[in-house]
Protein backbone atom coordinates (compact mmCIF):
# COMPACT_ATOMS: atom_id res chain seq x y z
CA UNK A 1 0.00 0.00 0.00
CA UNK A 2 1.01 3.61 -0.40
CA UNK A 3 0.71 6.44 2.14
CA UNK A 4 0.89 9.85 0.52
CA UNK A 5 0.68 11.48 3.94
CA UNK A 6 3.91 9.83 5.05
CA UNK A 7 5.44 9.54 1.56
CA UNK A 8 6.04 5.81 1.99
CA UNK A 9 5.25 2.53 0.27
CA UNK A 10 4.79 -0.61 2.33
CA UNK A 11 5.04 -3.87 0.40
CA UNK A 12 2.87 -6.40 2.20
CA UNK A 13 3.84 -10.06 1.96
CA UNK A 14 0.97 -12.15 3.36
CA UNK A 15 1.31 -13.25 7.00
CA UNK A 16 4.10 -10.77 7.74
CA UNK A 17 2.28 -8.40 10.15
CA UNK A 18 0.96 -6.38 7.23
CA UNK A 19 -2.56 -5.81 8.56
CA UNK A 20 -1.19 -4.15 11.68
CA UNK A 21 1.21 -1.94 9.73
CA UNK A 22 -1.41 -0.92 7.17
CA UNK A 23 -3.84 -0.05 9.98
CA UNK A 24 -1.21 2.10 11.67
CA UNK A 25 -0.73 3.94 8.38
CA UNK A 26 -4.37 4.94 8.40
CA UNK A 27 -6.13 2.31 6.27
CA UNK A 28 -9.42 0.78 7.41
CA UNK A 29 -8.54 -2.88 6.95
CA UNK A 30 -12.19 -3.89 7.39
CA UNK A 31 -13.11 -2.03 4.22
CA UNK A 32 -11.92 -4.67 1.77
CA UNK A 33 -13.01 -3.23 -1.57
CA UNK A 34 -10.58 -1.00 -3.50
CA UNK A 35 -11.99 2.52 -3.72
CA UNK A 36 -9.70 3.87 -6.45
CA UNK A 37 -8.35 6.24 -3.79
CA UNK A 38 -4.65 5.84 -4.66
CA UNK A 39 -4.02 3.78 -1.51
CA UNK A 40 -3.18 0.55 -3.38
CA UNK A 41 -5.23 -1.39 -0.83
CA UNK A 42 -8.19 -3.74 -1.14
CA UNK A 43 -9.73 -6.14 -3.64
CA UNK A 44 -9.84 -4.66 -7.13
CA UNK A 45 -12.65 -6.42 -8.95
CA UNK A 46 -11.48 -5.19 -12.35
CA UNK A 47 -8.06 -6.83 -12.19
CA UNK A 48 -9.03 -9.57 -9.71
CA UNK A 49 -6.19 -8.73 -7.35
CA UNK A 50 -5.65 -8.03 -3.68
CA UNK A 51 -3.58 -4.86 -3.90
CA UNK A 52 -2.08 -5.19 -0.42
CA UNK A 53 -0.47 -8.48 -1.49
CA UNK A 54 0.52 -7.39 -4.98
CA UNK A 55 4.18 -7.58 -5.93
CA UNK A 56 6.01 -4.37 -6.87
CA UNK A 57 5.97 -5.55 -10.48
CA UNK A 58 2.18 -5.89 -10.41
CA UNK A 59 1.71 -2.50 -8.76
CA UNK A 60 3.87 -0.75 -11.36
CA UNK A 61 2.63 -2.67 -14.41
CA UNK A 62 -1.04 -2.12 -13.49
CA UNK A 63 -0.43 1.58 -12.69
CA UNK A 64 -1.42 1.50 -9.03
CA UNK A 65 1.91 3.14 -8.19
CA UNK A 66 3.77 5.41 -10.59
CA UNK A 67 7.46 5.06 -11.35
CA UNK A 68 7.98 8.53 -9.89
CA UNK A 69 6.34 7.53 -6.62
CA UNK A 70 8.30 4.30 -6.52
CA UNK A 71 11.59 6.13 -7.02
CA UNK A 72 10.92 8.97 -4.57
CA UNK A 73 8.90 7.44 -1.71
CA UNK A 74 10.41 5.60 1.27
CA UNK A 75 9.94 1.85 0.73
CA UNK A 76 9.91 -0.90 3.34
CA UNK A 77 9.00 -4.57 3.55
CA UNK A 78 8.72 -7.38 6.12
CA UNK A 79 9.76 -10.94 5.26
CA UNK A 80 9.41 -14.12 7.30
CA UNK A 81 11.01 -17.52 7.74
CA UNK A 82 9.28 -19.78 5.23
CA UNK A 83 8.45 -22.61 7.66
CA UNK A 84 7.02 -20.13 10.16
CA UNK A 85 5.04 -18.30 7.47
CA UNK A 86 3.51 -21.48 6.01
CA UNK A 87 2.50 -22.75 9.43
CA UNK A 88 0.91 -19.41 10.36
CA UNK A 89 -0.88 -19.16 7.03
CA UNK A 90 -2.23 -22.70 7.22
CA UNK A 91 -3.74 -22.01 10.65
CA UNK A 92 -5.16 -18.73 9.34
CA UNK A 93 -6.81 -20.55 6.42
CA UNK A 94 -8.44 -23.04 8.78
CA UNK A 95 -9.65 -20.33 11.14
CA UNK A 96 -10.60 -17.42 8.88
CA UNK A 97 -11.44 -19.11 5.58
CA UNK A 98 -13.02 -22.04 7.42
CA UNK A 99 -11.64 -24.65 5.07
CA UNK A 100 -10.80 -28.16 6.14
CA UNK A 101 -7.85 -30.22 5.02
CA UNK A 102 -4.31 -31.28 5.67
CA UNK A 103 -1.15 -29.23 5.43
CA UNK A 104 -0.39 -31.13 2.21
CA UNK A 105 -3.74 -30.01 0.76
CA UNK A 106 -2.86 -26.42 1.61
CA UNK A 107 0.61 -26.48 0.02
CA UNK A 108 -0.61 -28.26 -3.11
CA UNK A 109 -3.87 -26.29 -3.39
CA UNK A 110 -6.01 -29.42 -3.24
CA UNK A 111 -9.52 -30.32 -2.08
CA UNK A 112 -11.14 -27.55 0.02
CA UNK A 113 -8.13 -25.29 -0.53
CA UNK A 114 -8.31 -25.43 -4.31
CA UNK A 115 -11.01 -22.82 -4.82
CA UNK A 116 -9.67 -20.09 -2.55
CA UNK A 117 -6.06 -20.61 -3.67
CA UNK A 118 -6.62 -20.83 -7.43
CA UNK A 119 -9.88 -19.14 -8.45
CA UNK A 120 -9.89 -15.35 -8.73
CA UNK A 121 -13.66 -14.98 -8.96
CA UNK A 122 -14.07 -12.71 -5.93
CA UNK A 123 -12.36 -11.40 -2.83
CA UNK A 124 -12.44 -14.83 -1.19
CA UNK A 125 -9.33 -15.58 -3.27
CA UNK A 126 -6.17 -16.12 -1.19
CA UNK A 127 -3.73 -17.61 -3.69
CA UNK A 128 -1.40 -14.64 -3.23
CA UNK A 129 -0.59 -16.00 0.21
CA UNK A 130 1.50 -18.67 -1.52
CA UNK A 131 3.52 -16.28 -3.69
CA UNK A 132 7.26 -16.70 -3.32
CA UNK A 133 8.65 -13.96 -1.09
CA UNK A 134 11.55 -13.49 -3.48
CA UNK A 135 9.12 -12.12 -6.08
CA UNK A 136 8.63 -9.07 -3.86
CA UNK A 137 12.32 -8.25 -4.05
CA UNK A 138 12.66 -7.84 -7.82
CA UNK A 139 11.40 -5.25 -10.28
CA UNK A 140 12.09 -5.45 -14.01
CA UNK A 141 14.59 -8.22 -13.36
CA UNK A 142 16.66 -6.18 -10.89
CA UNK A 143 16.84 -6.69 -7.15
CA UNK A 144 15.04 -3.95 -5.21
CA UNK A 145 16.98 -2.00 -2.61
CA UNK A 146 14.37 -1.16 0.00
CA UNK A 147 14.99 1.62 2.48
CA UNK A 148 14.24 -0.93 5.19
CA UNK A 149 14.01 -4.72 5.00
CA UNK A 150 12.65 -6.16 8.24
CA UNK A 151 12.95 -9.74 9.40
CA UNK A 152 9.66 -10.72 11.05
CA UNK A 153 11.65 -12.14 13.97
CA UNK A 154 12.91 -8.60 14.65
CA UNK A 155 9.69 -6.83 13.81
CA UNK A 156 9.39 -4.37 16.69
CA UNK A 157 12.91 -3.03 16.36
CA UNK A 158 12.54 -2.86 12.58
CA UNK A 159 9.33 -0.85 12.77
CA UNK A 160 10.83 1.51 15.34
CA UNK A 161 13.62 2.13 12.85
CA UNK A 162 11.06 2.84 10.09
CA UNK A 163 9.21 5.27 12.38
CA UNK A 164 12.49 7.04 13.08
CA UNK A 165 13.30 7.27 9.37
CA UNK A 166 9.85 8.77 8.69
CA UNK A 167 10.10 11.18 11.66
CA UNK A 168 7.23 9.49 13.47
CA UNK A 169 6.86 8.68 17.15
CA UNK A 170 8.67 5.45 18.02
CA UNK A 171 5.34 3.95 19.18
CA UNK A 172 3.60 4.75 15.87
CA UNK A 173 3.55 1.11 14.78
CA UNK A 174 1.89 -0.29 17.87
CA UNK A 175 -0.97 -2.51 16.69
CA UNK A 176 -0.72 -6.29 16.60
CA UNK A 177 -4.00 -7.19 14.94
CA UNK A 178 -3.47 -10.89 14.18
CA UNK A 179 -0.49 -11.62 16.40
CA UNK A 180 -0.70 -15.06 17.92
CA UNK A 181 -4.29 -15.74 16.94
CA UNK A 182 -4.75 -19.48 16.64
CA UNK A 183 -1.05 -20.07 17.11
CA UNK A 184 0.30 -21.35 20.40
CA UNK A 185 3.50 -23.27 19.73
CA UNK A 186 6.74 -22.58 17.91
CA UNK A 187 6.42 -23.68 14.29
CA UNK A 188 8.98 -26.46 14.69
CA UNK A 189 6.58 -28.33 16.99
CA UNK A 190 4.05 -28.54 14.15
CA UNK A 191 6.27 -30.09 11.49
CA UNK A 192 7.07 -33.73 11.01
CA UNK A 193 10.03 -34.82 8.90
CA UNK A 194 8.13 -34.97 5.61
CA UNK A 195 6.28 -31.69 6.09
CA UNK A 196 9.56 -29.93 6.83
CA UNK A 197 11.15 -31.18 3.60
CA UNK A 198 8.00 -30.61 1.57
CA UNK A 199 8.17 -26.90 2.43
CA UNK A 200 11.90 -26.87 1.69
CA UNK A 201 11.51 -28.29 -1.81
CA UNK A 202 8.45 -26.17 -2.61
CA UNK A 203 10.09 -22.93 -1.43
CA UNK A 204 13.76 -23.71 -1.91
CA UNK A 205 14.22 -20.55 -3.96
CA UNK A 206 13.04 -18.39 -1.05
CA UNK A 207 14.92 -20.37 1.57
CA UNK A 208 18.18 -20.02 -0.35
CA UNK A 209 17.60 -16.35 -1.20
CA UNK A 210 16.98 -15.32 2.42
CA UNK A 211 19.21 -18.01 3.94
CA UNK A 212 16.38 -19.22 6.16
CA UNK A 213 17.08 -22.00 8.62
CA UNK A 214 14.67 -24.40 10.26
CA UNK A 215 15.00 -23.62 13.96
CA UNK A 216 14.13 -26.62 16.07
CA UNK A 217 12.68 -25.91 19.51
Amino acid sequence: MISHEHKCIFIHIAKCAGSSIVSDLGIDINDLIYKNDNSAFGWDEQNKIWLQHATPQQLIDLNYISNEQWDSYYKFIVYRNTWDKCYSDYLWMLRVKRVKGSFYDYLYKRKDFKKILTEKYDYDYAGDHLYKQKSYFFLNGKEIKYDKEINFDKLDNGLKSVAEDLNLDNTFFSHHINKGQGKKDHYSKFYNFWQKWLVYFRYKEDIDFFNFKFVNK
